[in-house]
């Protein structure tokens, strides 16, 4: 069994990673105390081995994984499975900005009652054994989302050997991706927004996906983005790049970018290509 223990600093990115990690075909799971995972290995011992790939988040939020973390790293190696701790982290400027952002509390903040700043310094020292077993360290101080479920992505997705491709939704209104190496505007789309029943829906929803994908519009665009894709995707490859992304804009990122995106997604992996697929806008 492979088992990536991952661990960092609140606000690192942990739980993109860990999202990552699952999409890469990991059994996932985020928060198990470090006293708990001895019984959860010993079961997966005896389950046949249905879990081939096991991914665990291991933080600050156990109070006890100073003490556990070097015995449970020898319990797995003990048992002939293969093991990579990675450690995420940011500098505290950076992880004081983004719990100021999304608003949420520090986990030791709860716990104990301190200030951000304060929860942050206690968390860095408290993990800092942690860090120095670590066969890997992630500092995404300058990586965004996108960037670090990339980087996941590309180290731990099955097949390496095909180009894996980001498919991106976006709002214009909002700016473009400035990740994308295409970006294809589909306004030209008759907007669901102006239709009263769909106004409050996004491009995951059926009737939205259908009225999108029924517009004449919509379907002679598909035919030359197939043409398009079928043409370039495999010179890419050739050229030996492992990764593309291409973003696809409407106004507010909410309903045409998006069916289009569920549309080309689909179309790309029944050609067997690795594909990821983020709806950057669908939230606003």
């Amino acid at each position: 069994m492979e088992v990536v223990l991952l661990s960092g600093l609140s606000g690192s990115g942990k739980s993109t990673a860990l999202a990552a990690l699952e999409d890469s075909g990991y059994f996932s799971i985020d928060n198990l105390p470090t006293s708990f995972l001895k019984k959860f290995l010993e079961i997966v011992e005896f389950s046949n081995n249905q879990i081939e790939k096991l991914a665990i988040v291991c933080d600050a939020r156990d109070p006890s994984i100073q003490e556990n973390i070097q015995e449970l790293i020898k319990l797995i190696k003990a048992t002939k499975n293969s093991l990579l701790l990675i450690f995420l982290e940011a500098d505290k400027k950076t992880l004081i900005k983004r719990f100021e952002q999304t608003r949420r509390a520090h986990p030791l903040s709860m716990v104990k009652g301190l200030p951000l700043e304060k929860a942050i310094e206690e968390e860095n020292n408290l993990l800092s054994p942690v860090r120095t077993l670590a066969d890997i360290i992630i500092d995404t101080t300058d990586t965004n989302v996108n960037e670090l479920r990339r980087t996941i992505l590309n180290r731990f997705r099955k097949d390496k050997s095909s180009i894996l491709i980001q498919l991106i939704s976006f709002g214009f209104k909002y700016g473009l991706p400035p990740e994308s190496d295409n970006v294809f505007d589909v306004r030209f789309i008759p907007n669901p927004f102006f239709m009263e029943d769909l106004r409050e829906t996004t491009g995951l929803n059926e009737k939205t996906y259908e009225f999108v994908l029924n517009q004449e519009q919509t379907k002679n665009f598909i035919e030359i983005l197939k043409e398009f894709l079928n043409s370039i995707l495999p010179l890419y490859t050739k050229e030996g790049k492992s990764y593309i992304s291409i973003a696809f804009g409407c106004t507010g990122g909410k309903h045409r970018s998006v069916a289009i995106v569920e549309f080309v997604g689909k179309f790309l992996k029944d050609k067997g290509y690795t594909v990821d697929i983020i709806h950057r806008d669908i939230e606003r």
